[in-house]
């Protein structure tokens, strides 16, 4: 039977199975709406027979008007939808089993609508691109609204404007597979590190259920935005990472490195503020350097000029720590002391400092290690009691330093050249008298103050003579070329050195080759020894000898080892034959020591330092500077 003689019933029953083909065609590629739309849709396309009753399964009421364009909205967005996503195969199943030219008619005009969509996609983003004073990430709010108004107007639309499409869906298909609308056209809304994580994901998302799908023109316009938008994105996360370690992450304290530090929780020599992770930081290869100074001043005022005693051109660095130990010191001890401060400028305080008498004594470290300091302890001793003016003696200072314990000591002992006897009485006395330390934990105190610490510095007007005549010693200094390659023995055999080869005093104290000439007696004010009736030889008196013990264990290591001894270091050893104030020339030694972490039952001194000196040193340097530039010290606009 042919088409044109099929009964209406069998025309309703093809119709059928052609629209049950389309919906599972639908389902398939995704784009099948509710049963209502799709029964809707059937009845529209098919022609309702009058003979038809109720009870008839094909049965369906009389549409009224207004129902109609709802119908052809319904139609048209589906075919639109599958025109969209399988463009090559959707279109054959459509010419096929479409019939009538009106349905082809919506076909074409569905894919005209993609067309000039994508056409206005592409212009709108071009114009995005090349508009000035905007940034690339975000759109102001005209633009949006006009983006908004050329996807909505209605010259784009291929259906009259009773025949609306799904805006959100038409915004999705135009992306394709590899992006999202807020990608090209984001919103008003500032752009963070969680935006840009959170379109990251996104896409990451769309790619693994879109598989490996062909990229179209807008999807490969969507990557390129995309991509700008991410090198942006990183920039800007980079940014932020690198003023986060520069702010906050080098500040922070983790919550574990606090809990190693509670005794409740690991090892506290471990974790303390005096480990080896905080020496580390305070302190490189474990070493620190120190200077020491001695001087007999004559009871005379220094020059203003003290460089060439604290910083000669020997020494490259400042040290960690300088100390200086006077005889018959100058009576004006805080101009003294300020004048060593501003000498060595604000980057080291004055730790701590002592006096009996005519004897000073002064320590200064660099600020940084403050924190790490026990509180100092000082001791002094007068190997002539009785007097009320107390020439001769000694005194200490003693401090730790992470795990490693110093003394320094200065002294003056017994003058005149035959009373060998009553100096080396003096040294016995002082070292037995000395009582050090006081709170700073030792294990085994000794009555000898040297045995006692791990290093020791003894420094001072020791008033040991030189063993030759004043002819022959001073025949060798002329002949002589200062400082020496290397030390000449016989002239340097005096009494100090003979003493501590035979272990009489000093046991275990070492010197440093000495290279400079005699620092006893010259005529104040010239370079000249001594020329007054008593013609006294020139000798070595003022010196500096060093001490350190044997320590248990390793440097870097608390556990129990084998007994280690750990060497001072001498780096150099010189007189500053510049300085003619007094009779006596000053002599410095720089000295290198290995430093040990600790524990924190050491007993810190919380930043203790001598404030008073401290702040009128910088005042004197700020003067100083201030007229050497000429300006004013009264406060200028700039």
């Amino acid at each position: 039977m042919s088409d044109n003689c099929a009964s209406p019933r069998s025309k309703k029953k093809q119709l059928s199975k052609l629209c049950s083909l389309l919906i599972a065609k639908k389902k398939r590629v995704g784009c099948a709406h509710s049963s209502s739309s799709e029964t809707a849709m059937e009845s529209s396309k098919s022609v309702p027979s009058d003979n038809s009753s109720p009870s008839s399964p094909s049965f369906k009421s009389k549409e009224t008007p207004s129902e109609v364009p709802e119908k052809l909205e319904t139609s048209t967005n589906v075919s639109l939808c599958c025109a969209m996503t399988e463009p090559n195969r959707t279109s054959l199943s459509l010419k096929a089993k479409i019939n009538g030219e009106k349905d082809k008619s919506v076909y074409h005009k569905a894919v005209d609508q993609y067309e000039i969509r994508s056409k206005n996609v592409i212009k709108v983003h071009h114009h995005r691109s090349l508009s000035l004073g905007k940034s690339d990430s975000k759109l102001t709010s005209n633009d949006s609204i006009k983006i908004n108004k050329s996807l909505e107007s209605p010259e784009l639309s291929p259906v009259s404007p009773s025949h609306s499409v799904d805006q959100p869906s038409i915004q999705r298909k135009l992306l394709g597979s590899k992006s999202s609308i807020e990608n090209i056209f984001p919103s008003n809304s500032s752009t963070d590190l969680r935006q840009s994580c959170d379109w990251n994901c996104q896409k990451k998302r769309d790619k693994k259920k879109l598989g490996k799908s062909r990229p179209s023109s807008i999807a490969v316009i969507g990557r390129d935005a995309e991509n700008s938008d991410t090198k942006s994105n990183a920039s800007t996360e980079s940014l932020v990472k690198k003023t986060l370690i520069a702010a906050h992450v080098l500040n922070l304290v983790p919550a574990v490195k606090v809990k190693g530090r509670n005794y409740l929780h690991g090892r506290v020599s471990i974790n303390s503020l005096l480990g080896p992770v905080e020496l580390d930081k305070a302190l490189l290869n474990r070493e620190i350097k120190i200077y020491i100074g001695t001087w007999n001043m004559n009871g005379q005022a220094p020059p203003s000029e003290l460089n060439e005693m604290f910083l000669p051109d020997f020494i490259t660095y400042l040290p960690d720590i300088v100390v200086v130990g006077t005889q018959e010191s100058y009576p004006e001890r805080f101009e003294w002391e300020v004048g060593v401060q501003e000498t060595i400028g604000p980057s080291h305080v004055l730790l701590h400092s002592t006096a009996l008498g005519t004897l000073h004594l002064a320590v200064y470290i660099r600020r940084e290690l403050i924190w790490f300091v026990s509180v100092p302890e000082d001791s002094s001793i007068s190997v002539r009691p009785g007097t009320a003016f107390r020439t001769k003696g000694a005194v200490a200072i003693c401090f730790s330093l992470f795990g490693t314990s110093l003394l320094f000591v200065t002294s003056h002992l017994t003058a005149h050249a035959e009373k060998v006897k009553e100096r080396i009485q003096d040294v016995k006395r002082i070292v037995k008298s000395l009582e050090l330390p006081k709170n700073l934990p030792c294990r085994h105190k000794n009555k000898d103050v040297t045995q006692n610490f791990d290093y020791i510095f003894w420094c001072g007007d020791l008033n040991f003579r030189l063993l030759q005549s004043r002819d022959n010693v001073m025949q060798w200094i002329q002949e002589q070329n200062f400082p020496l390659t290397s030390p000449s023995k016989s002239p340097l055999a005096d009494q100090l050195t003979n003493n501590i080869i035979d272990g009489t005093i000093f046991q275990g104290f070492e010197e440093g080759p000495i290279t400079f000439p005699p620092t006893y007696k010259y005529d104040p004010g010239t370079q000249n020894f001594d020329t007054s009736a008593k013609q006294r030889t020139p000798s070595y008196t003022d010196r500096i000898l060093f001490k350190s013990r044997k320590m248990t264990g390793s440097l870097h290591s608390f556990s129990n080892g084998p007994m280690l001894t750990e060497k001072i270091e001498c780096l150099a050893y010189y007189s500053v034959p510049s300085i003619c104030t007094s009779d006596h020339k000053p002599v410095w030694g720089l000295y290198k020591c290995l430093i040990r972490p600790g524990i924190d039952t050491i007993p810190l001194a919380a930043g203790l330092f001598n404030r008073d000196v401290y702040l009128e040193a910088v005042k004197r340097r700020a003067t100083a500077i201030s007229k050497c530039d000429g300006s004013s010290t009264v406060c200028s606009i700039q």
